[in-house]
């Protein structure tokens, strides 16, 4: 298995591939106490916890149809830090309410 690589320039954790192994998982994406795991193919990236200034609730809209139009908003879930900010699209709202609850910007 390959070891997770943070998004972040400069910044990671001690040991990513163990805390990736315990994290928890909502929807495609882990959530353990140091890092947010996003799927990258057949590897792992990472945002550590440590590193996020803020979240913020939003929602993208998925049209379809040409005759008649389909719009779906689906829940997103933002995550800045102080180089850039991450989109982590989701399903479910409840997911959206569960990382809201595991992730705290770092002061």
């Amino acid at each position: 298995m390959f070891a997770p690589t943070s998004l972040i320039n400069g910044k990671s954790i001690a040991d990513p591939a163990a805390d990736l192994r315990s994290a928890s998982r909502i929807e495609q994406y882990r959530v353990s106490s140091q890092a947010i795991y996003i799927p990258s193919g057949l590897r792992w990236t990472y945002i550590p916890l440590a590193e996020v200034r803020g979240i913020e609730e939003s929602h993208r809209v998925v049209s379809a149809g040409k005759c008649v139009s389909v719009v779906e908003h689906r829940p997103v879930l933002e995550v800045r830090t102080d180089q850039e900010s991450f989109k982590l699209n989701l399903e479910k709202d409840a997911s959206i309410q569960t990382l809201l609850g595991l992730v705290r910007p770092a002061e």
